[in-house]
């Protein structure tokens, strides 16, 4: 499984990768976590807005800052 954290380097984007660093913690999965900073790449992964979440190549939440719930239950797919 790989998650990828998306967005320019902002407070809003390091908290979520912190949360999806912390979630993938307490669940205890084996994950590949990747934060892309790049926002042409984030544009080729189709990110229109940030923070964005990808799990396993699907979009999962972008604009916000997504719960612990809406990460635990991802990674559960």
């Amino acid at each position: 499984m790989e998650i990828k954290v998306v967005g320019p380097g902002c407070a809003r984007c390091k908290a979520t990768l912190e949360l999806v660093k912390k979630v993938v913690e307490k669940e205890k999965v084996d994950v590949d976590v990747e934060y892309i900073t790049d926002m042409r790449k984030a544009i080729d992964l189709g990110v229109m807005a940030t923070p964005a979440v990808i799990v396993d190549g699907k979009i999962v939440v972008q604009g916000r800052i997504p719960s612990e719930s809406e990460i635990a239950k991802a990674l559960r797919k």
